[in-house]
């Protein structure tokens, strides 16, 4: 049996590392999950939905709560974990923990790695970012594309770090429902929101009115805006001005646009075209074959939010050729570079926290 720390922050984190943890316990190893207190956000990232992510697997835990970082050094200093598993975009907590393995002489190896496509719209911070992972022993990634980006940088000390393509072990599920979706008949035209893209307010309210002119000229469509959250939360995208809350202060609506809180899968299975700025459902959406078009009015032709990455799958769009519906053909094959999608993502990342943990 081997002991593994998972340390975690935020959704999309404790999406993806779950699915490891659950395979984890089947296969008789201990696993502990510290959910990581932080001060520096106005709002506690932790809600009631998350805490929900991990009701099928707290009591098999031998460890499991809110923490903060000096309880999270102590846990580490005694109890003799073979991996530490770091999901968090805090990734300066990487070669803190680095640090306080060494100075306590600890054998403890570090697992990192990205729940989502890297995109190019912020290059100093995802140069920091793969500096940090170096203290890592093992990065995951989440397809070919990535891998090759991060070697190209020649940053990370091959002889200490391994970086493995597993995929992420969240988008398994995914997988195993594509036939359900694929079955649906589709009629809606699905906004997934990126929190914090656009960024201010002024830019937020003239998103949420480009969509409401979108269902007046799409009237035999539902125009559905599925927001990221239904609350404000810290988190590493904090949400400020929700649309939902925007949405709402709008007088004289068509009745074709509307707010859903349901799961991304279950809104898959009536999706006719899916929109976003740069979210990473848009990339879930294309995995399910769903056209989606990635929104670049926001991003002031220097691809701000991301969007322009994804002008090698032919789906970026302006809201003006949305209106004129000028719909393009979504080239789909590039995305078998960017995300590993064939369901065995999980057992992937599992084996090698597995392989790692017995090379201590």
């Amino acid at each position: 049996m081997k002991k593994f720390l998972f340390i975690i922050q935020f959704d999309s984190f404790s999406k993806t590392l779950i699915p490891v943890i659950e395979h984890l316990l089947n296969n008789a190893h201990h696993c502990d999950v510290v959910l990581l207190k932080q001060k520096f956000y106005k709002k506690s990232w932790m809600s009631n939905d998350i805490l929900l992510l991990f009701e099928n697997i707290k009591n098999k835990l031998g460890i499991f709560g809110v923490y903060n970082k000096r309880t999270t050094m102590k846990f580490i200093k005694d109890n003799e974990y073979h991996v530490a598993i770091i999901g968090t975009t805090y990734t300066a907590l990487i070669k803190k923990i680095d640090t306080h393995l060494k100075k306590y002489k600890l054998k403890t190896k570090l697992a990192s790695g990205y729940v989502g496509a890297l995109l190019s719209n912020n290059e100093e911070s995802f140069i920091k970012g793969v500096q940090r992972r170096g203290f890592s022993d093992l990065i995951w990634v989440p397809g070919e594309e990535a891998k090759e980006t991060i070697l190209s940088l020649n940053i990370i000390n091959n002889k200490k770090t391994k970086i493995v393509n597993t995929g992420l072990p969240r988008f398994d599920n995914l997988f195993e429902q594509l036939d359900e979706i694929k079955s649906f008949s589709k009629k809606n035209i699905i906004f997934f929101e990126q929190p914090t893209f656009p960024k201010n307010k002024h830019e937020r309210i003239h998103l949420v009115e480009q969509l409401i002119h979108l269902a007046i000229i799409y009237k035999d469509h539902n125009i559905i805006i599925k927001p990221r959250f239904s609350e404000k939360i810290g988190h590493a995208h904090r949400p400020k001005y929700l649309l939902q809350n925007i949405l709402a202060k709008i007088n004289n609506k068509p009745n074709n646009i509307k707010i859903s809180y349901n799961n991304i899968y279950d809104l898959f299975k009536e999706c006719k075209l899916a929109l976003t700025i740069s979210s990473t459902a848009g990339l879930e959406s294309l995995l399910a074959g769903i056209p989606t078009l990635f929104i670049s009015d926001f991003c002031n032709n220097d691809n701000l939010y991301g969007s322009a990455d994804f002008n090698k799958y032919n789906a970026t769009i302006s809201f003006e050729k949305l209106f004129n519906k000028e719909i393009p053909t979504i080239n789909y094959k590039p995305l078998d570079k960017t995300i590993t999608f064939d369901g065995k993502n999980t057992s992937r990342l599992t084996q090698e926290l597995i392989s790692l943990a017995k090379n201590e």
